[in-house]
């Protein structure tokens, strides 16, 4: 799904703006952790990625995703799910009997290895079990065998999704130490997962409860040398479920527009790792050419251009972060919209800006909204408008130099402007 983005200007602006401080991320030393980070915040959460196995989506009542924890690789800690053909779990299992290892598809968080050997034209099948339309509930068809960080193993059967609850079962190849589990998505408000750790037998918390927009994290996708493909595991940035991005390549960070891209959720990879690339001669560089537009849950687009990354020494990078504004559709923001006309004056300003802007018909509590390049509410006030020319004059001398972003908006009108305050 791919959603155009409209402004009412195009950004001609200085990459660091006044105001503006580079930003720190970090994997830790040797990548040893997954850091989750809200863009309007700035709060980060680091989790170990030991500290799982297994994860169930529960984002809605008819997804059914399970992942394996791909992210410990790096230390050789990394669980594995494979697929067991031609078995029931009753049967006693060897290692034989294993089939291939199954990888996340690194597509949604509703898509995960468990789902990998799924018909894809069968649109009740889940890979791990089958939908009923008789009793609506994904029952259990596949064995799975999942190799622990320690060399043991599990055989693991997921006896149904029903009601928003998942069920399954797991023992030791042999039958012994046979452990049944549920976990009920309900519990899992504002989740995207619900985490299962082998170790303590039990669902582990890791998601922020403040909510994330991205993960920076490793995980395998398919490299090309020479054209062969090969299995690698990365360390790069994985965008939560209802967030956006789009890439901005081959162009000036300073001068780039937003209103040219578009930002799509097809997949959860769009930052990824490649903004990095390791040089045998000079080491880590991030290239200078690109910058990422983000569209967050809550329709705030941001643009983000990485600066520095050291490895895994440190694990960490380091990125700039640019409020850009609300964001609208173009049908929500032309269709049936009553502004005609918009203009702010003097710009660059240093006492007073002066807003006109004319309307078809009147708006009642119209928010007029000024905020800096962090995105921060400095200046908000409700104003009743009526059809026809609308004047308002805002004093700015108060306000430090640098770049703002003032905003009008009602139900039916969004509209943004950059200013400059010298």
């Amino acid at each position: 799904m791919k959603t155009l983005l409209q402004f009412a200007l195009f950004l001609s602006i200085s990459t660091v703006l006044y105001g503006q401080t580079p930003h720190n991320f970090s994997a830790g030393a040797s990548y040893a952790n997954s850091q989750y980070y809200k863009l309007a915040t700035d709060g980060t959460t680091d989790v170990a990625h030991s500290t799982w196995d297994i994860a169930f989506s529960v984002l809605g009542g008819t997804d059914a995703g399970i992942l394996i924890n791909e992210a410990a690789s790096f230390s050789g800690t990394a669980p594995k799910v494979y697929h067991i053909p031609n078995k029931v779990f009753g049967d006693n299992i060897v290692v034989a009997d294993l089939g291939d290892e199954l990888k996340n598809t690194e597509t949604s968080w509703t898509e995960g290895a468990f789902n990998s050997i799924k018909v894809a034209s069968n649109w009740a099948d889940y890979g791990w079990g089958t939908y009923s339309l008789i009793n609506h509930k994904v029952e259990g068809t596949a064995l799975y065998a999942i190799e622990l960080g320690n060399g043991s193993y599990k055989k693991l059967f997921i006896d149904e999704l029903a009601g928003g609850i998942y069920s399954f079962r797991y023992a030791n190849f042999d039958g012994t130490n046979l452990q049944q589990k549920t976990i009920d998505k309900s519990a899992y408000t504002n989740q995207t997962l619900a985490y299962f750790s082998f170790a303590s037998n039990n669902t582990v918390t890791v998601e922020p409860n403040t909510g994330w927009d991205w993960v920076f994290t490793r995980y395998e996708t398919t490299l090309y040398s020479m054209g062969v493909a090969t299995p690698y595991t990365v360390t790069g940035i994985l965008t939560n479920e209802k967030v956006e991005a789009v890439l901005a390549d081959g162009i000036d960070p300073a001068t780039v527009a937003a209103a040219n891209y578009a930002t799509t959720a097809d997949s959860l990879t769009t930052i990824g790792h490649d903004w990095k690339l390791y040089d045998f001669s000079n080491g880590w560089e991030v290239d200078a050419d690109r910058v990422y537009f983000i569209k967050t849950a809550d329709s705030t687009l941001y643009k983000i251009q990485f600066i520095d990354f050291q490895g895994s020494s440190t694990g960490q990078g380091t990125f700039l972060k640019t409020y850009v504004g609300q964001w609208t559709s173009i049908d929500n923001i032309q269709k049936d919209s009553p502004l005609e006309q918009f203009q702010v004056f003097p710009n660059p300003a240093s006492d007073q800006v002066n807003i006109t802007f004319s309307l078809a018909q009147a708006q009642e509590e119209m928010q007029v909204q000024l905020r800096d390049a962090l995105g921060r509410l400095l200046f908000e006030k409700t104003i009743n408008t009526v059809a026809g020319l609308n004047a308002l004059e805002l004093n700015v001398s108060s306000f430090q130099a640098g770049n703002y972003m003032l905003s009008l908006q009602s139900d039916q009108v969004l509209k943004s402007q950059f200013i400059i305050i010298r």
